[in-house]
């Protein structure tokens, strides 16, 4: 669970359209968020890929972004919508990224 209040990235440090994963926990290698942004919109999901619970960057830590539109899943291609984190094909089969609350204020995006 992230703590209401925590810091997770700037608006700006996320690309538009793109991804970033943020480190929430050290000593936890599932212990992070994924941030999207698409036309301004940002959004944030446990980093676990709906269909198998693994991260969702590739192995360079870098999460692909595929056409501008979809998150592609570095383990076994399962797509989701950036805005919504919506299975969009592959194996998620329907499953959608849980989503995290956020709050953006002053450029910060902060866990609520």
């Amino acid at each position: 669970m992230i703590a209401p209040g925590t810091l997770l990235a700037r608006v700006s440090e996320i690309a538009d359209p793109g991804a970033l994963v943020v480190k929430i926990d050290a000593a936890d290698v599932w212990g992070s968020v994924l941030l999207t942004r698409c036309s301004g919109e940002v959004a944030a999901f446990h980093n676990r890929c709906s269909h198998a619970g693994y991260p969702l960057q590739r192995a360079n830590g870098r999460v692909l972004v595929q056409h501008g539109r979809y998150i592609v899943c570095g383990a076994h291609g399962a797509s989701y919508e950036l805005r919504t984190g919506a299975c969009a094909g592959g194996p998620c089969n329907g499953a959608a990224l849980t989503p995290i609350a956020i709050a953006i204020e002053d450029g910060e995006i902060r866990a609520v």
